[in-house]
């Protein structure tokens, strides 16, 4: 009599997340400013076939828990896959040499408008082309410049889990360009403090008058006696969240909400909150007044 042996198949379906790291692209090519879309496609024209592409659905549904990039450690993130727990996801880029680095400090310090634009969210785009005449780069040559891992039983590398915290790292460089520079093990604090960014306090290294005290009492301050308080006057704004809705929903939003019903909720609940306050505070006014009758 023969047996057969019957395994039952897991599914490789990745659980749901709620509150995961969502990509603020639905469709098309990852990243919005040069630099981002200058990421992907490097990424994408290595030698790893369509293997980075699996992460899109990845990215797009949240499947991302946690993402942190570090100088020190460079990326750390978790992803969610078909297992209950997430995977651990590290990348790191092959770091500036000190030549590098020098080098770097001297070009974003000969012109300050380099710095006010990293500082501003943007990377200047003759910056690469200064890089490209030293023999440096911003974005990674080969892959082998970058060393990932990733918790999971795929063989492949990078395996969807990787490639999914790539693009979400395109959004994080379009928001942020200085994380670029972060990941080659520099650190933006630092680096600043290094350049002589913060500003020092006037007078060099006199010793600061101590301040005179001030009457706690604002009419002896200001010099004259305060009249009574006027009674409060208010109304309900015709629309809750009116910048929230005017600027949009924030990046890296995690709630399966919609940020905009939750904010404008917030706002009208604060709105009746001040208005209970203010009425309470009216009562008080007016049982002063009359106690002064």
């Amino acid at each position: 009599m023969a047996y057969y042996w019957y395994k039952k198949p897991t599914s490789s379906a990745p659980k749901a997340v709620t509150g995961g790291i969502k990509a603020q692209n639905k469709k098309g090519a990852f990243g919005q400013t040069w630099w981002g879309k200058q990421w992907i496609t490097t990424l994408e024209h290595f030698n790893i076939g369509e293997r980075i592409t699996r992460g899109k659905s990845y990215a797009r549904k949240g499947q991302v828990t946690d993402l942190v990039i570090t100088a020190k450690k460079g990326v750390a993130a978790k992803v969610q896959g078909s297992r209950v727990r997430p995977y651990k996801v590290s990348i790191t880029l092959t770091p500036y040499s000190k030549r590098a680095n020098e080098f770097l400090t001297q070009k974003l310090t000969s012109k300050h408008i380099y710095i006010a634009q990293l500082l501003s969210g943007e990377m200047p785009e003759n910056l690469e082309r200064v890089f490209k005449t030293a023999g440096l780069s911003l974005f990674p040559e080969k892959y082998n410049d970058l060393t990932t891992t990733c918790s999971c039983p795929d063989y492949s590398n990078p395996c969807k889990h990787i490639a999914a915290v790539f693009y979400l790292m395109a959004e994080a460089f379009d928001q942020d360009p200085f994380l670029l520079f972060t990941l080659r093990g520099i650190d933006k604090e630092a680096f600043l403090k290094k350049i002589g960014y913060k500003r020092q306090a006037a007078g060099g290294d006199e010793p600061l008058a101590l301040p005179e005290p001030l009457p706690s009492d604002h009419g002896a301050f200001w010099g004259y006696t305060p009249s009574p308080d006027p009674p409060f006057i208010h109304s309900s704004p015709a629309v809750h969240a009116s910048m929230a809705k005017r600027l949009g929903a924030i990046p890296y939003w995690r709630s399966s909400k919609n940020f905009i019903s939750i904010i404008e909720t917030t706002y009208a609940r604060a709105s009746l909150f001040a208005e209970k306050m203010i009425d309470i505070q009216t009562a008080e006014q007016e049982k002063k007044r009359i106690k002064k009758r």
